[in-house]
């Protein structure tokens, strides 16, 4: 579904993606773990055109997006939830959801999708006249969501969808993309500080250290291995390894 090879990206003058390769197969969920300012958000920017590939090659299915724009990325079917979740704030939001279409030209079928995002995350439904920038955290998540969602993506990158939020909401948002992965099969890469909680959902993972990729393979493995559970899990030196 989606392939990276050996990409590198800057982030301003930062060398910040360095020789990364990674695949995404169809109906998988894969996650990117990694410390603060390892490359993660950068790979996905790459991957959606926000972030230049400086080389390497990206591929979804059989086309190669590597060098296209953002905008034609996002029609070949690349879905992006960045960090920050990026709404437009001023704006309704059945209006934030209609922009998440804006590159589509059938009306009925944007039509059927907004009236499927508000019966899969039926509070969008209660309040799609409400301004987004007076949602709640664990609301606005939910209309990034649904937003890149109205794109029909066949691939959705997700940044970080549970920073900033409460406990209880992190669970009903994680409950949410697991049912898109298995009602619909929905491919999606997922990018997360929350070890614990990417490691449960995903299939695969891998694991980004300093722009590179250190450690990959199913997530039942990475959650056994012992520099992971020191570095990510939050288990002690003692505990991993006496």
């Amino acid at each position: 579904m989606l392939r990276v090879r050996n990409l590198h990206a800057y982030y301003g003058h930062i060398h910040a993606v360095k020789g990364v390769s990674l695949h995404v197969n169809p109906g998988e969920i894969v996650a990117l773990i990694g410390g603060n300012g390892a490359g993660k958000s950068t790979i996905l920017r790459a991957i959606s055109g926000v972030v230049p590939a400086a080389s390497g090659e990206i591929v979804l299915g059989e086309d190669v997006i590597t060098h296209l724009s953002p905008e034609r990325i996002l029609k070949r079917g690349i879905g992006h939830v960045p960090e920050g979740r990026r709404l437009f704030r001023g704006l309704s939001v059945r209006d934030n959801l209609a922009l998440g279409a804006y590159s589509r030209t059938d009306r009925a079928g944007v039509k059927q999708d907004l009236a499927a995002m508000e019966e899969l995350f039926p509070i969008l439904g209660r309040r799609r006249r409400q301004i987004s920038g007076t949602l709640s955290g664990g609301e606005q998540q939910m209309l990034a969501i649904a937003r890149a969602l109205m794109g029909r993506p066949a691939v959705l990158l997700l940044d970080e969808p549970s920073m900033g939020l409460a406990p209880i909401m992190v669970n009903q948002i994680y409950e949410k993309i697991a049912d898109l992965n298995r009602s619909e099969g929905l491919s999606i890469l997922l990018v997360e500080q929350n070890a614990r909680m990417a490691l449960g959902l995903a299939q695969r993972g891998y694991v980004v250290e300093t722009g590179r990729m250190v450690m990959e393979g199913p997530t039942s493995e990475l959650r056994q291995s012992k520099e992971i559970q020191r570095a990510y899990l939050g288990k002690g030196y003692r505990e991993v390894w006496e």
